[in-house]
């Protein structure tokens, strides 16, 4: 009598990848470890068609880090004296390519898995020139043409993909990108807009607007919201709108209440304009958010405060909105005890990093994106 075979049927590919497919997205190291296991889970995860379906079953992004500025907190993009560092969350997620990492560089923005840096050393008393940098998933280092503004200390910009039906979450890595950059020049009262095209790799036309109250621009990213980008200006009175479709530039008044504050403008709930801030008296969170009025007019209102000293250990001064991070609805709290992640509609609180936020960190970027063998290996 034959004795009976010991050996396991493979399961369907079809069952692996339903199986590959739970593993935590904040978790891409045992993806690793899962091609690892033979030619065909290799296959299989590494393929085009398995990150498609990770983006569609997970939709957003894990959060894998952040990137910041390590060191003496305070200065500008131009003279800060911090180095590049990526503070990994995830245990499994370590590093990003030395490319990306340049001592130098500044994050500016992060989205899809591509950063938006600049090269502080590139500005001289000679050379006027803004340069940015955007490092795509693995070594890639995409150099954008140098960048004249009106004044070279007062700049933001903004990372945009540009792959079409893109829904700010998409498989689009490798895909075309746009960057809006603005700046401001104090003596003459204009701001001005430029977009970079990676199609074309080239800067569009100034569009420019003239108000002498509007501030100078501030150095934190521009926020994506609908069909349009805002940056933030410093005297809290105004933010700066970019219309993507129309190409034009707008200011918006702010609550009066936000004058010579540290606001941080963010994605409303009803999925317009907000902004945020960490109360000077009291050091409570406030969010307001820009709505319809009854007469059809745009009026701020909504107004929420979370009573921080009940979520956080220690309340003080130095406690600040150090990023916002709206695909997750989770605000990056900077305190003297550590960095704090607060979830907007559950209040729910993670600390993210020990040590005092207030002292050695600036300029906070959180790192979005999936990280899969196919396209992030190097990574790991």
């Amino acid at each position: 009598m034959v004795a009976p075979s010991r050996h396991v049927p493979a399961l369907m590919d079809e069952i692996v990848e339903e199986i590959l497919l739970r593993i935590p997205p904040d978790d891409p190291a045992s993806l690793l470890s899962a091609a690892l296991v033979s030619k065909t889970w290799c296959r299989l995860i590494s393929g085009a068609a398995f990150r498609r379906r990770l983006h569609e079953l997970h939709r957003t992004p894990p959060m894998l880090g952040f990137l910041c500025d390590f060191g003496i907190r305070g200065g500008t993009f131009l003279h800060g004296e911090g180095k590049a560092r990526f503070m990994p969350l995830a245990t499994s997620f370590h590093r990003l390519p030395p490319a990306a990492m340049a001592p130098r560089w500044r994050a500016v923005d992060a989205l899809h898995g591509r950063i938006l840096f600049y090269d502080r050393d590139m500005v001289t008393i000679e050379n006027k020139a803004v340069d940015l940098f955007v490092c795509s998933p693995g070594d890639d280092v995409w150099r954008l043409p140098s960048m004249v503004p009106p004044h070279v200390h007062r700049w933001s910009a903004a990372l945009l993909c540009a792959a079409p039906g893109c829904d700010d979450h998409a498989n689009c890595s490798h895909g075309p990108f746009r960057v809006v950059f603005v700046s401001k020049q104090p003596s003459t009262g204009v701001t001005s807009a430029y977009i970079y095209s990676s199609e074309q790799h080239a800067w569009s036309l100034q569009t420019s607007i003239h108000h002498w109250d509007v501030g100078n621009v501030w150095d934190q990213p521009g926020s994506r919201i609908g069909n349009a980008v805002y940056f933030m200006c410093d005297n809290g009175r105004f933010c700066v709108e970019y219309h993507l479709s129309k190409q034009q530039l707008s200011v918006i008044s702010l609550p009066s209440e936000c004058e010579y504050r540290w606001i941080t403008l963010m994605t409303a709930e009803n999925g317009g304009l907000g902004l945020v801030e960490v109360g000077r008296a009291d050091h409570n969170l406030y969010t307001m958010s820009r709505g319809t009025g009854m007469d059809g007019e745009l009026i701020w209102g909504n107004r929420r405060v979370i009573i921080l000293s009940k979520l956080l250990p220690a309340v003080t001064l130095k406690t600040h909105v150090a990023a916002v991070v709206d695909a997750l609805g989770v605000i990056l709290i900077g305190t003297q005890t550590g960095l704090f992640a607060i979830n907007m509609k559950s209040n729910q609180v993670r600390k993210i990093w020990e040590g005092n936020v207030s002292h050695c960190m600036n300029y906070i970027v959180p790192y979005m994106t999936f990280c899969t063998p196919g396209n992030s290996l190097n990574l790991l």
